[in-house]
């Protein structure tokens, strides 16, 4: 890591919340350098974890790519991050472009994955690819956009992959690790 920054081992509290065990274990793994697989229920606080990953990237002098598997979302969030005064934005939708040398651009999967075919430059200094939404995989008519990104996204890129629900995480972590050279952390929270 490039911040000289002297950090605590266990990071417990962030953004004035206290964490949860999931988002210890979570926040452990990109301090790490890892990439990131969490399987938690909707309100458990996935976001929060994107959020850790994004302040480490700008931190390091780096961006990130936030994914979202639908426009509406991609508009939402970055609506969210807009709002933070720490956050330098940007937006890619393929309707709309705002700002796409911002430090965290967010786009669908789909734009994302056309970058990493057409414009592999635009990828250059990208730390973390966060997938919300990541069982969107499943889906038969758009899953191969999110396994293509996964697949061909330069080495360098470390991916933290959210979703409320997936039934066959061990799966999808399994084969996360055969295709990413860094490690891979797979955290499942119930409740």
């Amino acid at each position: 890591m490039s911040d000289s920054t002297p950090q605590p081992d266990r990071l417990t509290e962030f953004k004035g919340f206290h964490l949860s065990a999931f988002q210890i274990e979570a926040v452990a793994a990109i301090r790490r350098g890892e990439n990131l697989l969490v399987s938690a229920p909707t309100g458990a606080g996935k976001t929060l974890v994107a959020e850790y990953a994004i302040h480490q990237a700008v931190l390091n002098k780096k961006r990130v790519i936030y994914t979202a598997p639908i426009k509406a979302l991609s508009n939402q969030k970055y609506r969210d991050f807009r709002d933070d005064p720490n956050v330098d934005v940007g937006l890619m939708t393929g309707d709309v472009t705002i700002h796409p040398e911002a430090q965290v651009v967010i786009m669908t999967t789909e734009i994302l994955r056309n970058q990493i075919f057409e414009s592999p430059a635009f990828l250059r200094d990208v730390d973390y690819v966060v997938f919300d939404e990541v069982h969107f995989m499943d889906d038969r008519e758009r899953g191969t956009v999110w396994e293509e990104s996964l697949i061909f996204a330069p080495s360098s890129i470390r991916f933290v992959c959210l979703s409320a629900t997936i039934s066959n995480l061990d799966q999808l972590g399994a084969w996360i690790r055969e295709l990413r050279t860094q490690e891979l952390t797979v955290v499942r929270e119930t409740k």
